[in-house]
């Protein structure tokens, strides 16, 4: 069995509408993408396109939107040309964004997809696939959006959005990540694998459906574990790494969280975010962030290289997995939240080292291009 690893990123700014595109965005994808590319490696860019159509239309009136918004379309264009891919991802508190004495004000109230009625949803779906088709279809004939991944991974209650991803000609959704929860949005402890895809349920992306047929869905990768987000992310990342999961990080290692630490906290406070606001001070928030049983996602932005290659040589050993040849492997990202792009090429040194011939770098159109393909062989036989 190979590995086909996707490197998707959700492309946008902060979730409450802050931040610098230039510096969130435009210049680190670039980065990315030279890092990834050194060593034969795609990207799938996920790109918020809510964001976008918020500055299209106040670029109307306003050239730095305008201008903001031109580079979005170029450097999309720029990402397909170089044979890496773009999907649609879909954070809804933009659908009625406001701008005012310098800032984007947000509607929290649509912070999941699922919180709009079923014709805006069927809307917000429909444009975002025609918008992204007829800007990169002439940059690439054989382009066309088929993945989705909801805002914040708020994908629950589930049923409304399958039906609506399936009418607007969507093959696939990349929203789940097996263990992880969200008290306010969703629980994904349920879900059918942390890895293996499979077709959805018609009442619940979580599950999978009788037969082989609907919605596709490529879940993120994700390790069962004890985590300690405020262990690993802020207070002691190297004791929690050794303690909770054998891995014993170098100092390189060590050194680049306590940047990424300081540069997110930095840039994205937790008081300030939406739905944490005023419970960092709360000492049932602190608790419950110190110890839990959840899953480790497999981000780049987060997880330590060797954890990172670590991870994946689990899957190669795990003989659960039945093998059909290519198995997909979904990493997840955030150009907002690099430092820099040493990680990832250390991520990559690795794999070049111990998992190149087990290891295939593909977009997430890739991905599902093969397990849709792969199902049909198998019917027919």
């Amino acid at each position: 069995m190979k590995l086909g690893l996707v490197f998707s990123n959700d492309w946008e700014i902060y979730g409450d509408g802050s931040g610098d595109y230039y510096e969130l965005q435009e210049a680190p994808l670039k980065a990315l993408l030279e890092a990834l590319e050194s060593h034969g490696a795609k990207l799938t860019v996920m790109a918020e396109v809510g964001q976008q159509w918020a500055h299209l239309q106040i670029g109307e009136k306003e050239s730095w939107a305008r201008e903001i918004a031109q580079s979005w379309e170029r450097t999309l264009a720029d990402v397909v040309k170089r044979g890496s891919d773009v999907q649609f991802h879909l954070h809804p508190q933009w659908l009625s964004a406001e701008h005012q004495n310098g800032r984007w004000t947000l509607d929290l109230r649509r912070w999941a997809i699922s919180s709009l009625d079923d014709q805006a949803i069927e809307e917000a779906l429909l444009k975002g696939k025609r918008y992204l088709d007829s800007l990169l279809k002439p940059i690439n004939p054989g382009y066309e959006c088929i993945a989705f991944r909801a805002g914040a991974y708020c994908i629950q209650p589930s049923k409304i959005v399958i039906g609506k991803l399936l009418k607007t000609g969507i093959l696939c959704d990349s929203s789940v990540t097996k263990g992880m929860v969200n008290p306010l949005f969703f629980d994904y402890r349920n879900a059918y694998s942390s890895i293996e895809p499979w077709f959805a349920s018609e009442e619940d992306i979580r599950y999978k459906n009788r037969q082989p047929e609907g919605l596709l869905e490529i879940p993120v990768h994700s390790y069962p574990s004890w985590d300690s987000p405020l262990l690993r992310k802020y207070l002691a990342p190297s004791l929690f790494y050794r303690v909770c999961l054998g891995v014993r990080l170098e100092q390189e290692e060590q050194d680049w969280i306590s940047r990424n630490n300081q540069k997110r906290l930095k840039g994205y406070p937790l008081h300030k975010r939406p739905f944490l606001m005023g419970k960092v001070v709360s000492p049932r928030w602190w608790f419950a962030n110190l110890l839990s049983r959840s899953a480790i996602q497999l981000d780049y932005d987060f997880l330590p290289s060797k954890l990172f290659v670590h991870l994946l040589e689990r899957i190669l050993e795990d003989h659960r997995i039945e093998d059909k040849g290519i198995l997909p492997v979904v990493a997840s990202g955030h150009t907002k939240d690099m430092q820099g792009t040493e990680n990832v090429s250390r991520i990559l040194e690795c794999i070049d080292r111990s998992l190149k011939t087990s290891v295939l770098y593909w977009t997430l159109a890739d991905a599902v291009r093969y397990w849709r393909s792969l199902v049909v062989q198998e019917a027919i036989s």
